[in-house]
């Protein structure tokens, strides 16, 4: 195989890493053999388009972060009334995780840093988010937007692992639950505009 061939195989790697993180996976990406043997080429196919295992795992993660937000941002985009938008966002976002459960748990179950490969969509989510939280708890809206993305996690991360259990509600009834309870009870809190990553 050369660098000259027409075939992507850069892109057909990822995708096939992707397409492994269908099911919860140990907090690691699949091994670059497993997905070398996805695409149907030799482990040292892998090396013309990545220096090491670790560059892949970082395409891989990049990738499945901006479909995170790409996700929730559509939907808060396609959302007509801002009052409903934190329950959009929510939804979007426990829908999202649901969705790519191995992806989740590699972005948010792990202890790696948050590279800064992925900084230029982050920050663009919490931001808005922030601003929506803003309309329910004026006083503390970062501490807030931080408290329902906890939250969020939360619903998202047991019902992954912990499937066997009668949760009494829907993930959206939750996450209705959970807005209701900040607009009715503000956090409060003395960093409120600390920043971190969401």
């Amino acid at each position: 195989m050369t660098k000259t061939d027409n075939r992507d195989l850069r892109s057909e790697l990822v995708a096939a890493a992707i397409g492994m993180l269908a099911e919860p996976q140990a907090v690691a990406v699949p091994s670059l053999r497993s997905i070398a043997r996805a695409c149907g080429v030799a482990p040292s196919a892998v090396y013309w388009h990545f220096p090491s295992e670790a560059d892949l795992r970082s395409a891989v993660l990049d990738a499945e972060y901006a479909s995170l937000v790409e996700a929730v941002e559509s939907a808060l985009d396609a959302a007509d009334e801002a009052d409903t938008q934190l329950v959009v966002a929510g939804d979007a976002y426990i829908a999202w995780g649901a969705a790519h459960p191995g992806a989740y748990q590699l972005l948010f179950e792990s202890g790696d840093a948050l590279p800064e490969t992925r900084a230029a969509h982050g920050p663009r989510l919490q931001a808005r988010i922030v601003e929506l939280a803003r309309l329910v708890d004026p006083d503390a809206p970062f501490a807030s937007a931080l408290l329902l993305w906890s939250a969020w996690h939360g619903v998202v991360s047991l019902r992954l692992h912990k499937t066997e259990w009668d949760w009494g509600m829907t993930a959206q009834d939750a996450n209705r639950r959970l807005v209701q309870a900040l607009a009715t009870g503000r956090t409060k809190t003395t960093n409120a505009d600390r920043p971190t990553a969401l």
